[in-house]
């Protein structure tokens, strides 16, 4: 089913105030719907559309649709960046020429707010006039904006949603070091494998192109450092024929919405991207043209470890806020003298009379407390943020055996099991226990219970037998050994041991 289908014709009784938002997956026809339907609808009530978007990549090649469409007459393109730029400028467009709005991708204003401070504004502009007109909100991943509008703007739009599908996924892979990348990149190179890498930092993007720059091109947002070195030209040819000619792409997320790649000869996604909303735009980007089309999803793991820093940098970003909030502005004042709020949620706004009134950014504070409680949560699963991305991509039936376990713990068995080695004493198996790692709570496992049952929720090839022998004429009751499990098991089964215990 795409948007069309899904809407049917319910977009005829939309009505000025209506606020509308479209759950659909990349590839379903989102944009379709509005450069047709609606926009058959508009010209035949003599009204416009205006069409936001995101990316300046983005807008180049929608723009380059339309015009060749004939579709201009009626819709008009304008991205958030520069909208928030009329309104800082107080020249902001009148959205009042306007019958229907439309925010594409509009988990932008999540998103981006931790680096552009002004997404808020355009947010706030939108919705708080949404009586004069139809604002149609469109997006594959929305449930912190839609949370957002309910929670903090009292809003319940009407909601269309497409099921996601992501059966074209026909392998997902992970990866935890650069290495393993370079080392697939050379192969791909060597067989004449197209493939797109989406990497988070621009610099490490472009460190990494480096070195494939013979069959490569490079894409990063306009306004890093490392423009410079985009080829404009093929940058160019991307957006005109939706399509790449080099081997490689390496991209940041700033092709992550918007931009269509239709290449049947490309099947190889690789991202080393931490957000998995700005995952899922990323893996979109490749778009599916028939059944028999399909991606290889390459994954960059993030550990406990990584997790766990990433929510302590939230709570550094959000320390002034949290403190602002239950605090008076002098008391602020004193206890942050000196020492401005780096992440910018706590801002002075200027008065018309020349003074400054300390603000809070609500929606940046919202989308860092949101970022927290999805880390939460990964943390909080057996399998840690594998297990996340395999069931975001629902690729559960398709997992292999230890996908869920860090390398270290995957080498400690496999070697144990391989020399067959026996752990007779505390001492032993503390030391077995330390190799395999295992934690809960930010503590290390050591006792053979705790043991099997990360191995078993972790859906791991293997368990720890405890058994009775003797070593040097000495019985140990409770010696340790590592089994390895049958590879049909259901993980919902109860094993037990051929001495009958449960393992």
């Amino acid at each position: 089913m795409n948007v069309t289908e899904c809407i049917q014709q319910d977009y005829m009784e939309w009505q000025r105030g209506d606020i509308i938002t479209i759950s659909a997956g990349t590839g379903k026809g989102k944009s379709h719907f509005v450069k047709n339907k609606l926009y058959d609808h508009a010209k035949s009530k003599g009204k416009r559309i205006l069409f936001f978007l995101h990316r300046t990549n983005t807008i180049e090649q929608f723009e380059a649709e339309i015009v060749a469409e004939g579709k201009s007459d009626v819709i008009d393109l304008i991205t958030y960046q520069s909208f928030e730029k009329a309104i800082i400028h107080q020249n902001q467009i009148d959205l009042w020429m306007y019958e229907f709005i439309i925010c594409d991708e509009y988990h932008y204003f999540g998103n981006d707010s931790s680096f552009n401070k002004y997404t808020d504004l355009s947010l706030n502009e939108i919705i708080e006039g949404a009586d004069e007109r139809v604002v149609v909100l469109m997006s594959a991943t929305n449930e912190f904006i839609k949370g957002y509008l309910s929670e903090h703007k009292s809003l319940e739009p009407k909601e269309y949603i497409v099921p996601s599908n992501y059966d074209y996924i026909k392998t997902l892979e992970f990866f935890d070091d650069e290495q393993y990348i370079i080392e697939g990149l050379e192969k791909f190179k060597s067989e004449g494998k197209k493939a797109i890498i989406f990497i988070d930092s621009a610099n490490e993007c472009y460190d990494l192109y480096k070195q494939f720059k013979d069959v490569s091109m490079f894409i990063c947002g306009k306004s890093h450092s490392k423009y410079k070195y985009v080829d404009k030209e093929k940058r160019h040819q991307l957006l005109r024929n939706q399509r790449f000619d080099d081997l490689f792409l390496f991209a940041t997320q700033t092709l992550d919405a918007g931009v269509n790649i239709i290449d049947p000869e490309l099947n190889i996604v690789i991202a080393d991207i931490a957000d998995p909303d700005v995952l899922v735009q990323c893996v979109g980007r490749k778009r599916i043209t028939n059944e028999g089309d399909f991606i290889h999803l390459i994954v960059k793991n993030r550990n406990n470890y990584s997790l766990g820093r990433a929510k302590s940098d939230l709570t550094e970003c959000m320390k002034h806020y949290k403190f602002l909030q239950v605090h008076d502005v002098k008391t602020y004042q004193r206890e942050f003298y000196r020492t401005p709020d780096i992440s910018q949620l706590v801002y002075f706004e200027p008065l018309p009379n020349g003074l400054y009134e300390l603000k809070m950014n609500e929606l940046l504070y919202e989308s860092f407390r949101y970022r927290y409680r999805n880390i939460t949560k990964i943390q909080e699963m057996p399998g840690g943020y594998r297990q996340f991305i395999v069931e975001l991509f629902d690729k559960q039936r398709s997992i292999y055996h230890d996908s869920y376990l860090e390398p270290e713990t995957i080498v400690a068995l496999e070697k144990a099991f391989a020399k067959e080695v026996t752990f007779f004493t505390q001492g032993e198996k503390s030391g077995f226990a330390a190799q395999l790692n295992l934690k809960s709570n930010g503590r290390l496992i050591k006792s053979f219970k705790k043991i099997n049952e990360q191995l078993t929720l972790k859906e791991a090839s293997y368990r720890i037998l405890k058994f009775d022998t003797k070593r040097d004429g000495k019985r140990y009751k409770t010696a340790w050994r590592v089994i390895e499990m049958p590879k049909c098991v259901d993980k919902n089964d109860v094993i037990v041991n051929i001495e009958g215990q449960q393992i």
